[in-house]
């Protein structure tokens, strides 16, 4: 019932002196269609193109348009199509404008709705949009802007670099895995500083029994934190130099591969680390912050990821709109007599689900209170009377982190492993503040 309510306030944003624009976004230009409340087209565009000429004569229509038909606001919708929508819902946005974004598969289906048919042009699809977002069927997401957009730009950069990082690693790890197998299992992971110091000078067997024990140690120690075990880590890798059964014709193209490859994770775990730095610069100017890292087992960089993905947490009036906006909104599959399976939705932002899940996991372990809601639920059963699997448990505590960091947030307080008294709560709509009652 809620859902229905929600969408009847939206579509209730619209009124008569509301101008309602459907854009269809494109590299080089994009297409507009002006609506009013009615559904009645006030003027179709097809060519709106990406310049600033563009955009002048895109500002020049609306005003034109607003003041030939007593408007007085303009909501405009789009399609968030890779990263061409930017420039013209920042350019809308500072004209004064309401932008709001429309769903992929809404759209999809409301053009089969409207014309029983999956054709499409730019044209079309502005008229779609205009209409879905004239019937509030729009996403309520804000565009953020500020500290908020600079924290999301970096955790999407760290992110795609820790990707090319991963690759880079399982690509060195099966080089060694053909020629020195045993050397992986001496070091704890292929990111030890020591392992690295190996591979720089003696990478292959051949080269770990011309050099000795004695410089095989002074290269771990240089690399390692743990200088005293280096001798023991040196005699190891030596013995196995001797016993591996990795092929001994090592030839020139694979000492360059191994080279390029570690080279590829050196450099990329150092951009991981300067972008990192760059984000708990940021993240620290945050007033939110104090209040989510006061959980035990989340640090800087989660909460710089956090704020990223979700931006300003007023922007929410409960926590069910954070868990929706997660993709962690339980999703059920009944139909008629039969009980279908109940599944996360996974829609929503990508980044902040995983943030929130990798978050869980740590608290399990940091938090007390977070380990024995963890055990109850890896106890309880679901809808068919079994038990929950631990990844299914798992969601649950994130969809619980969630209730946990809005209170916090709505309480200004700091996280306490005892569940305080619970506290009203309404939004003030002039400060966009959540204020105590």
């Amino acid at each position: 019932m809620n859902y229905y309510n929600k969408q009847v306030e939206k579509s209730e944003r619209i009124k008569d002196t509301t101008l309602v624009v459907g854009v269809d976004i494109g590299s080089e230009s994009n297409a507009a269609v002006l609506m009013n409340k009615k559904g009645e087209i006030l003027g179709k565009y097809p060519k709106i193109y990406n310049s600033r000429k563009g955009f002048d004569y895109f500002k020049d229509i609306l005003n034109e348009t607003k003041n030939r038909n007593e408007m007085r606001d303009v909501i405009i919708g789009m399609e968030p199509t890779g990263h061409y929508w930017r420039k013209i819902a920042y350019f809308s946005q500072a004209e004064g404008c309401e932008v709001r974004f429309v769903r992929t598969t809404a759209l999809k289906a409301q053009r089969e709705l409207d014309e029983s048919s999956p054709a499409k042009s730019d044209i079309k699809d502005a008229v779609t949009i205009s209409n879905i977002t004239r019937e509030g069927k729009y996403i309520d997401t804000v565009i953020e802007d500020g500290i908020y957009r600079q924290l999301r730009t970096l955790s999407k950069l760290r992110e795609r670099i820790q990707k090319y990082n991963s690759a880079s690693k399982q690509a060195l790890r099966a080089v060694l895995d053909d020629y020195f197998p045993e050397l992986t299992k001496i070091f704890w992971s292929i990111d030890a500083k020591g392992l690295w110091k190996v591979l720089e000078n003696c990478p292959f067997p051949e080269d770990v029994l011309r050099i000795g024990v004695e410089e095989l140690t002074v290269l771990i120690a240089e690399g390692s934190r743990k200088k005293q075990k280096a001798h023991d880590k040196a005699l190891k890798i030596y013995e196995a130099a001797k016993e591996t059964i990795g092929p001994r014709n090592v030839s020139q193209a694979d000492r360059y591969k191994l080279r390029t490859l570690l080279e590829e994770v050196k450099h990329s775990s150092l951009k991981i680390e300067g972008i990192g730095e760059e984000m708990k610069v940021l993240v620290i100017q945050v007033p939110c912050t104090k209040y989510l890292s006061s959980i035990r087992g989340i640090g800087l960089i989660s909460c710089a990821v956090f704020f990223g993905e979700l931006g300003n947490p007023y922007n929410f009036h409960n926590y069910k709109q954070i868990v929706k906006y997660a993709g962690y909104d339980p999703v059920e599959f009944d139909s008629g007599q039969r009980v279908g399976s109940e599944r996360i939705s996974r829609k929503g932002r990508y980044l902040l689900r995983k943030c929130l899940y990798f978050m869980s996991m740590r608290l399990i372990y940091n938090s007390a209170y977070f380990k024995s809601y963890y055990e109850r639920k890896i106890q309880s059963k679901n809808r068919f009377g079994q038990l929950l699997t631990k990844k299914e448990a798992l969601c649950a505590v994130a969809i619980k982190l969630i209730k946990v960091i809005f209170a916090l947030l709505r309480d200004r307080r700091m996280f306490s492993e005892e569940v305080p008294a619970r506290s009203k709560v309404y939004l003030h709509n002039e400060a966009k503040e959540l204020v105590l009652v």
